[in-house]
Parts: structure tokens; C-alpha cells; sequence
């Protein structure tokens, strides 16, 4: 019993002090970098990007429904709207 704790502890150990420099090394290393700054978008901006319009068409039903009718028209959805 004592040789499979040395055996697997011992990696174990190893592998978590490295992984332990590795990370504070990373957040020394990016410690003060400003990254820019987004401006968030507010209603009385123009909009100026292309719709996102996500459909999940090809999705098979999830269930048969009762009396043969499928639970298709659940799937996906539809959008409006003035673009």
C-alpha cells in the first residue's frame, strides 16, 4: 500500500506544484496589461451590425407528440422585427 502512495502521490504532488508556478507565473506576467475598453451598446445608438438571426431547423423532434403530430412547431421559432 505504501508503494502505490509513493507511486501515484509523488506524480500527483509534482504535477499540482508545477501547475501551481505555472499559473501564478502567467498572472505575474499579465499583472498591470490594459486591454481596451468596449463600449457597451445603449438604445440610443445606431445599430450598425448585421441581424443575428439563430434558427434550429435541423433539429430532429425531440418526442413523438400524442395522435401522431410531432412537437416540430417547438423546435426553433421565428423572429420580427423591423432590420
Amino acid at each position: 500500500m505504501e508503494d502505490l502512495i509513493v507511486a501515484i502521490g509523488l506524480p500527483v504532488v509534482i504535477l499540482t506544484v508545477i501547475s501551481v508556478v505555472l499559473v501564478i507565473g502567467a498572472m505575474t506576467l499579465t499583472f498591470g496589461v490594459k486591454y481596451p475598453k468596449v463600449q457597451p451598446y445603449t438604445i440610443d445608438q445606431k445599430w450598425e451590425h448585421e441581424p443575428l438571426l439563430f434558427s434550429a431547423t435541423d433539429v430532429t423532434p425531440v418526442a413523438p407528440g400524442y395522435h401522431g403530430h410531432g412537437h416540430d412547431d417547438l423546435i426553433g421559432g421565428s423572429a420580427s422585427g423591423k432590420w
